[in-house]
């Protein structure tokens, strides 16, 4: 049996143009973790995240590369229930769970490479064209609806959705919302964005009816993710699609969505839910119900899941310094396509990512 050797860690700090605002949320650098799992037979796996400034490769060195270690190579699913049930005591959800996927990601990875195939092909999601979602710009009070417009059009040719972030201005979200409905082509759909930004579903709907009456595919967690009835009553009250799930590491909080009727599409981080494992069984879970569902961030990993698969512009917003050092991966082109290349398919830049070896 082959068994998974070693698992590896580094961190990225890579800087941004201008502090981002989301919500009430501000930043201004992009720090990534990334895990590099090595089997016993030299095959290598790789995975990175957004940290989001927690501690995410010391959680992976202290709490979860013990339970993967020696583990069975062709086996991620087996090594992911060994690493939860370790480190159950302080984890389950959290940031704990965000580090236990980002190691069953790079197992993944491994154990397709082992087979010679494509992850799509090992998880039987197929090589097709994936929907996707385009971030495609930020308004600020510094640039005029018309700009933030601009920026959108120019890019928005042949993806599914475009997606823009919410500013608390409903004057300037009216005015920029009338004119994307207007201009955008009739195949591609508006997203915004919201970032938890509201406090509860009070405020959210006096400020939406503010915004005149835009046509939204979806509009992006609106509340946290745990005040599933609020999000249900926004959905219900606004008469706009809603979607939910961006970061949050607990099924029970996505089911709670689904079931109180809150989205009409549910959000997927792969790294946050805890991986390829765990993902599968949501993505499955969500079908059986017919609810559509949609990736957060890591089109790389996502692009394999045969869900919907949002990026950033590659290489060209300032706000995703990801493409700089993403080696291979899918094809962006509109609507996204995994690669055929065995495992996931992309490497991380020894440069950004030096993992130490002993």
């Amino acid at each position: 049996m082959t068994t998974i050797a070693r698992i590896d860690t580094a961190t990225a700090v890579l800087p941004l143009p201008a502090p981002l605002h989301l919500g009430a949320m501000t930043v201004t650098r992009r720090e990534y973790s990334a895990v590099r799992a090595t089997a016993d037979d030299g095959l290598t796996g790789v995975a990175y995240c957004l940290s989001r400034e927690a501690p995410m490769a010391e959680i992976v060195d202290r709490l979860v590369a013990v339970h993967a270690v020696g583990a069975d190579a062709d086996d991620p699913a087996a090594t992911w229930e060994r690493m939860l049930r370790g480190s159950a005591i302080v984890g389950r959800v959290g940031l704990v769970r965000r580090a236990i996927g980002l190691v069953d990601i790079a197992l993944w990875d491994i154990a397709a490479r082992r087979a010679g195939v494509p992850l799509w092909k090992m998880l039987g999601t197929g090589d097709g064209s994936r929907e996707s979602m385009l971030v495609a710009a930020y308004p600020s009070a510094d640039r005029t609806p018309r700009e933030v417009a601009d920026e959108v059009l120019a890019q928005a040719d042949g993806w599914t959705n475009v997606k823009i972030s919410r500013i608390p201005d409903p004057a300037y979200m009216r005015d920029l919302l009338a004119m994307l409905n207007a201009e955008l082509p009739d195949t591609t759909g508006l997203v915004v964005d919201v970032g938890f930004g509201w406090p509860d579903a009070d405020t959210a709907l006096t400020e939406i009816a503010q915004w005149g009456d835009p046509r939204l595919a979806w509009l992006e967690d609106p509340l946290l993710p745990e005040d599933a009835e609020g999000v249900a009553r926004i959905r219900r009250e606004s008469g706009l699609p809603v979607s939910v799930g961006d970061e949050v590491t607990d099924p029970a909080v996505l089911k709670a969505l689904v079931e109180v009727g809150g989205v009409d599409v549910l959000r997927l981080d792969v790294v946050a839910i805890g991986g390829v494992t765990p993902a599968r069984e949501m993505i499955a879970w969500a079908a059986e119900r017919g609810v559509p569902v949609s990736g957060h961030v890591y089109p790389e990993v996502t692009a394999h899941l045969g869900i919907g698969v949002e990026t950033f512009a590659r290489g060209v917003n300032p706000y995703d310094p990801a493409p700089s050092f993403i080696l291979g991966g899918p094809s962006f082109e509109g609507r996204v396509r995994p690669t055929d290349a065995a495992g996931l398919g992309f490497a991380l830049d020894p440069t950004v990512f030096p993992f130490e070896r002993d």
